[in-house]
């Protein structure tokens, strides 16, 4: 049988990984998927291909697989591009890459809000990283408008061009400190995906997140729980009175696996009702959300009236 060059290549260079994979068909994949972005051509037309693949391009994988395993970089800032809810997410070090836990509840977010996407919804998402929740809404649900907040200048920047890459519009970027530069503005739904990792934990990642992920982006005081607790603290006052989404969760907030009960406590101090508790696919916590009835956002936009931070 006569080999094809591409599966050569990818036989061969999948050899050299085996220190980093287990599995001999993980191996193969991520040597396809590098081949398939550098040549810009899928597996199936790589494998009916019959010419050699150009020696450029030979040199520019080995030295991938060699970021990829001797410098421990993840796999995605080598192909710099996650699929994320049907986008194309661009991501670079050291903005946070999208987890599939993220996707899995923003994919069940847009689900529950597909009943009221024709809606012109207000939609805050707070610490936006690469802009990958607050893009997706934006897509799905083209009569809202976004707002999507970082602290960090090099994730505005990456979220920015990702708008632009994916051609979406009804959102705007601003820099803050959470809630800092947000002035009188408030939302229909907020989401968060912030840090909640303790220091000790991360102390235990692998060399993959440590070495190349933004630690503040990551890492949080109290036992992880600090920011939570701030926006859990502060979303009251920015929750729309009288919203259109009286009858689902304001605030959507991720969460590390272990974190379920606080965060849900620290909801329930704050007076949401209706908090749940979600899990991801590997029956892990996940995100915790909750509802802030009518007459007490009234109360809460009443306060922020007369004592504006």
């Amino acid at each position: 049988m006569t080999m094809i060059p591409a599966l050569t290549l990818v036989r061969h260079l999948a050899h050299k990984i085996h220190t980093q994979y287990d599995d001999p068909a993980q191996r193969h994949q991520v040597v396809w998927w590098l081949l398939e972005a550098l040549t810009g051509k899928s597996k199936l037309q790589l494998l009916v291909d019959t010419h050699e693949i150009p020696e450029e391009i030979k040199l520019q994988l080995h030295e991938l697989l060699h970021e990829h395993v001797a410098h421990n970089k993840p796999l995605q800032y080598l192909l710099k591009t996650v699929p994320f809810c049907n986008l194309n997410i661009a991501v670079r070090p050291p903005v946070l890459i999208p987890r599939p836990e993220t996707e899995e509840w923003c994919s069940s977010l847009i689900a529950q809000l597909h009943p009221v996407r024709n809606l012109p919804l207000r939609i805050l998402d707070l610490c936006t990283g690469s802009g990958c929740i607050a893009l997706s809404l934006a897509h799905a649900l083209p009569n809202s408008q976004i707002v999507a907040v970082d602290i960090a200048d090099e994730a505005l920047a990456l979220a920015q061009e990702n708008a632009t890459h994916n051609k979406i519009s009804n959102i705007s970027f601003i820099k803050s400190d959470l809630f800092a530069q947000l002035g009188n503005q408030t939302f229909d739904l907020i989401v968060a995906n912030p840090p909640y990792i303790a220091h000790a934990a991360w102390q235990e990642l692998e060399p993959s997140v440590k070495d190349w992920e933004d630690y503040f982006a990551l890492v949080a005081e109290n036992n992880g729980l600090a920011i939570i607790a701030q926006i859990i603290a502060q979303a009251p006052a920015y929750i729309r009175p009288n919203s259109a989404l009286l009858n689902m969760p304001h605030l959507w907030i991720e969460i590390g696996y272990d974190q379920g009960p606080a965060v849900a406590q620290l909801m329930r101090n704050a007076q949401f009702d209706a908090v749940t508790v979600h899990k991801d696919f590997a029956k892990h916590d996940r995100l915790v959300s909750g509802c802030t009835a009518s007459e007490k956002l009234t109360h809460k936009s009443a306060q922020k009236t007369q004592h504006p931070e």
